[in-house]
C-alpha cells in the first residue's frame, strides 16, 4: 500500500505544482511507481509542465462520471515510464466533484503506486477538501516572504485541527546570499516559528523559469544546486535521514 501527499499552498504563486511535479519525477527515476494527481479542477496546469497536454484522452471527470476506469485516466509520463498523470477536469467547479467518490479514487491509487502525489488547488476551499480525507501526510509550499508565509500557518492550523494531519514546510526560492546577509530568514528558523519540521529549501533561479517555458520540470532545469535540492527533497520525503544545507540550519 503506498502513501497519499498532499502538495498544498495557502496562496497561489509559490511553485507549487513545478515542486510536486519535480518531486515526483525525482521517485520515479529512483524506481518508485509515482502518481501525480492535479487536483486543482478547472485550472489544470500539471499536463503542461510534464509536456503531457497533448496526452491526455481522460481526466479525473470521465473516472468520477463512470465514462472510463481509473486505467485509462492514467497517463504515462514520457520522459519517466514510472511517473504517471492523472489530469484534473478543466470543464467542472471545485463544487461538482463527490468528495467521497474522489477520495475512492486516491485510495484506489494507493493500491496500485509507492506514491501519490495530489497537487492540490492554493488555499483553504472545496477543492482541497475533497481530496484530503485519504491523504497520509501533507507538504506546505511556501516563499518565505511574511504574506505567503502567514498562510502557511493558517493551511497548516486547518490540518490540524480538522484532519491531525501530518505536514512539513517545503520553502521555495529561497535566497543564500539574503539569507547570509541577514535580509532573509534562514529556513531552519523560519520552520521553527511556524512550529513544522522543514523537508527542504529550493534556491530561486532563473533557470527554473527557463525550463517551465521549455515545458519541463525544476529537475530538469540547468540549475545545479536547484536539481540537488530537489533531490533532496525527494529522498527526505521518502524516509531518507539526510542534513539539510548549512545555510538552512539553524546558526
Amino acid at each position: 500500500m503506498g502513501k497519499a501527499y498532499l502538495f498544498l499552498s495557502g496562496k497561489g504563486g509559490t511553485g507549487k505544482t513545478t515542486v510536486a511535479a519535480s518531486i515526483g519525477l525525482k521517485l520515479a527515476r529512483d524506481g518508485r511507481r509515482t502518481v501525480l494527481v492535479d487536483a486543482d479542477v478547472g485550472l489544470r496546469c500539471a499536463d503542461i509542465l510534464l509536456n503531457m497536454e497533448n496526452d491526455i484522452v481522460y481526466d479525473a471527470s470521465d473516472v468520477l462520471e463512470d465514462r472510463s476506469v481509473v486505467e485509462e485516466a492514467l497517463t504515462a509520463c514520457p520522459a519517466e515510464n514510472n511517473l504517471y498523470l492523472l489530469s484534473a477536469p478543466q470543464m467542472m467547479n471545485p463544487s461538482d466533484v463527490d468528495k467521497k467518490a474522489m477520495n475512492g479514487v486516491i485510495r484506489d491509487l494507493k493500491t496500485r503506486f509507492d506514491y501519490v502525489l495530489i497537487d492540490c488547488p492554493a488555499g483553504i476551499g472545496r477543492g482541497l477538501r475533497n481530496v484530503w480525507s485519504e491523504a497520509d501526510e501533507a507538504v506546505i509550499v511556501s516563499t518565505p516572504d511574511d504574506a505567503s508565509l502567514r498562510d502557511a500557518e493558517r493551511l497548516s492550523k486547518l490540518l490540524f485541527d480538522k484532519k491531525q494531519l501530518r505536514a512539513q514546510l517545503l520553502l521555495n526560492r529561497t535566497d543564500r546570499f539574503l539569507i547570509l546577509f541577514r535580509e532573509e530568514r534562514r529556513p531552519a528558523d523560519i520552520a521553527a516559528a511556524l512550529d513544522l519540521p522543514l523537508l527542504a529549501a529550493i534556491p530561486d533561479s532563473n533557470d527554473v523559469y527557463r525550463a517551465l517555458l521549455a515545458h519541463k520540470t525544476a529537475l530538469e532545469c540547468d540549475s545545479r544546486r536547484v536539481r540537488r535540492a530537489i533531490r533532496l527533497a525527494a529522498d527526505r520525503l521518502s524516509g531518507a535521514d539526510i542534513p539539510l544545507p548549512k545555510y538552512c540550519r539553524p546558526r
